[in-house]
This record gives C-alpha cells, structure tokens and sequence, in this order.
C-alpha cells in the first residue's frame, strides 16, 4: 500500500483509487505496467514492472532507437548495380532496402517517396549505352542465414494477412503481391521478384538487347558501381516504422544497424547488437532476450521497466532519442495513431497521447508519454497479457482505459512518497 503525503487531498487519494482500479482491471490480464515521472524518472505505478515478457509491436521503439543511434538519421539504404565477371553482364546487389518499389513510373506504393527498380534500370542502361546485358546475377547475400526464424515467425501469417515478408536483403515493396497496400500476400521468392521487375525494365528501356537471364549470386570483390538509388533517409523511414508498425522496415532497420555494428545481420546479430546499444543508452537490460527487430517473436522478453526507462530518455532528448520522441503517433484530430485507439469516451485524451502500439496473440501494449490535465508529463508502458487475444480484445480498449485515466488523474500520482505497487 502506497503512502501519500500530507498535500494529497480526499480529491487525490479519489483519483488514486481510480487509477488504482485501472491498473488492476481484469481485463488486463497479467498486465506488466511502468509509470515514470517523466522529469524525474520516479517511479509512479508498478505492476510486473520488472517480469521481462513478449513486447508485441513496442519492440520497435528499441529497433528505431538503434537504427538512428547505429546507422545515423541521414542514412540512405543504397541498391546497386555493379559490373559482373563477364562484359554482358552485371550484378544487382541488394543492400536491404524494402521500401524500393517495382510500380513504374510514379505509380502508387504503400511507401511514400521510395527509390524505384525503373529508374535504377534506366541509369544502368546509360552506363552501359544502352545495351542491355545478358545476364543479370542477383545478390541478396547480406542477410545470408536471417530469413526467416523457425518457430517464431509463423508462415501461416504471411497469406492472407501478409504482414511479413521473408526477409531478403533484395526485394521490392516489402515483396507485397499488392504494391500499394499495407497488408497483402508475399512471394516465397522475394529476390526473383524483385529481379525479374528489375530485368522487364531493362528490357523495356533498352536500345537493343532482349530480356536477361538471371541468376543467383555474389558481385565480384571491387567491381565498378555501374548506377545506385537510395532510399529515403532513416529518420524517415523510422517515422513510417512506428507510424504504420511495418515488420518489414523494422526487420531491415535492425539488420542493417547490426551489420553497421560489426555484427552479422541476422537474429543472432541484430539481437546482440540492440541489447548492447541499450545499455550503451543506459537503459536496464535485466531479463531482455531479443530475437527479432519487429516484435513479432513470441519469445523476446523485455521488462515494462526497460521500455518505460528507453522512452523517458527519449523524452529527455539524450542523443538521438529524441528523434524518437518526436516520431511517436499521436492521438487526437489529425493525429497519426491508429484510428481505433482512444474513442469514445477516451477522446478526451485530445492530443496528450504520443505513443506506439502493439498487438500479437498474447499482448496488447503500448508505451509512451502521457500529459496530465495540469501539463506533467508521464512515461508509461502497458502490456495486457493474455491467451489467444484477437486484435479487438477487450485488453485493448482497458490499456486505453487506464493510459486516458492516466491524462486525467496523474497529477495526483506526483504527490506520492512511494509507487503505487500493485501485485501481478
């Protein structure tokens, strides 16, 4: 039992009960709950603060973090086409950027502003005068052995919901069957996809030559950059991470900040080199097991504490993190957090909420900062854990609940001596 200061008036100790009663709503399950005091980092409400379990999508905070920390927010993820061991031939080398697109032209893409396989056929075809070569030999060696984790990753999920892709350093679209679409079914060959829309374009655009053969394999040590394209920058492209939960961009974004890091870029890697660059941040990595760069895994353990301790610093601006302050959705009018979040009764929030969301079968979460009535910030994070949730479980909406409680209630959280500690 919490005990208040003198200062705490009949109203508080009310709305401390409210909260109270938030905090331990049924329908959170075993919840796992962290509320900070965003200026001082005092604990507010701890519950399973410290049981490291399953992040669900939250996860992508500590991916984004690190792809800004690890690569740099003026990061470009570069595609290019190198000379090959033969004069007819060339080599496409994939460099991990998911985001570049097959559609022509400037034809709609789920990305916004992405590189495009036209164009990069279009400048080969101009170091080459024109010709189109006879062979093209696709190289998606970076993420060599990091495709896919049995066991984790389900591929069931990836037909009709097609919410990953298998990841390949070369591929075009997230390999969605449907370009402009945020869920759509995946190939199982998301590098002869990508490749064969790269050979059409050559062929199309060519002065004389027909369509190349492809073939699998790896660019020549020092071989001539023939053309490139590069995405957009990372901080943009951790801005669509966290805006559209893209399991894609995060899984590249965590490849690439483990390969920049001197790490392999597969599971092995990328979770060693995110776990390091946490506690090169200061965060508490107690208990943290990480597996994959979007939260997917039904294994990645992680306390509330630990998100809850990464985004206050965030809110701190220390370093880069404050670049992932700022690239949090937000709730209210115009707002980028997801539509179904905060309705009703809990529009009240308005614009206090900047956040980011997480679903799996287990989890409904979300971490973030709250402003209070009286304009105190609030660092919290939320993990409502359960058995075979579906995305509408009413976990959901008790996380919203007790996040607009937060908004409305909070202050008076401030004037307690000690946590309110509520047990799992």
């Amino acid at each position: 039992m919490s005990k208040t200061t003198p200062e705490l008036s009949q109203t508080g100790t009310e709305q401390i009960e409210i909260l109270r009663q938030c905090a331990s709503d049924p329908r959170l399950g075993s919840a796992r709950i962290q509320v900070l005091d965003a200026d001082t980092g005092k604990p507010l409400i701890e519950r399973a603060a410290w049981h490291a379990r399953e992040t669900a999508s939250v996860m992508k905070t500590i991916t984004c973090a690190v792809a800004l920390e690890a690569l740099g927010p003026d990061f470009r993820i570069e595609t290019r086409v190198v000379r090959g061991l033969a004069p007819d031939e060339i080599v496409l080398v994939g460099g991990g950027d998911v985001t570049l697109s097959r559609v022509a032209g400037d034809g709609a893409t789920h990305y916004e502003s992405p590189a495009r396989l036209e164009h990069l056929a279009q400048l080969t075809l101009a170091a080459l005068g024109g010709v189109a070569p006879t062979r093209v030999v696709l190289d998606d060696s970076l993420y060599a052995g990091g495709e896919w984790p049995d066991g984790e990753w389900y591929e069931e999920a990836r037909s009709p919901g097609g919410y990953i892709p298998r990841m390949s350093s070369l591929q075009a679209d997230g390999d969605r069957d449907d370009p402009a679409a945020d869920d759509s079914p995946r190939s199982l060959d998301p590098t002869g996809r990508a490749g064969a829309a790269f050979a059409a374009f050559l062929n199309v655009h060519a002065s004389s030559g027909g369509v190349p053969e492809l073939v699998r394999g790896t660019a020549p040590a020092g071989s001539e950059v023939l053309a490139s394209v590069s995405s957009a920058p990372v901080e943009a492209l951790v801005r669509e991470t966290l805006r559209t939960s893209d399991n894609a961009l995060a899984e590249t974004l965590a490849r690439l900040s483990a390969h920049a890091l001197g790490e392999t870029p597969d599971f092995d890697g990328l979770a060693r080199a995110l776990t390091a660059t946490l506690v090169s941040f200061g965060v508490p990595v107690d208990g943290v097991k990480l597996i994959d760069g979007s939260g997917l895994a039904e294994g990645i353990r992680v306390p509330a504490a630990s998100i809850a301790d990464l985004l206050r610093r965030a809110r701190l601006r220390q370093g880069v993190l404050g670049m992932l302050d700022d690239r949090l959705t937000r709730s209210g009018p115009g707002g980028t957090i997801a539509a179904s979040r905060f309705t009703e009764e809990n529009t009240i929030v308005g614009d206090a909420v900047r956040a980011k969301t997480g679903f799996i079968n287990t989890v409904h979460s979300l971490a973030g900062i709250v402003r209070t009535t009286h304009g105190k910030d609030l660092v919290f994070a939320v993990f409502a854990m359960g058995q075979d949730m579906d995305p509408d479980h009413p976990a959901k909406r008790a996380v919203d609940d007790f996040v607009t409680q937060l908004h409305r209630h909070g202050d008076a959280l401030l004037l307690l001596d000690t946590p309110l500690e509520l047990a799992d």
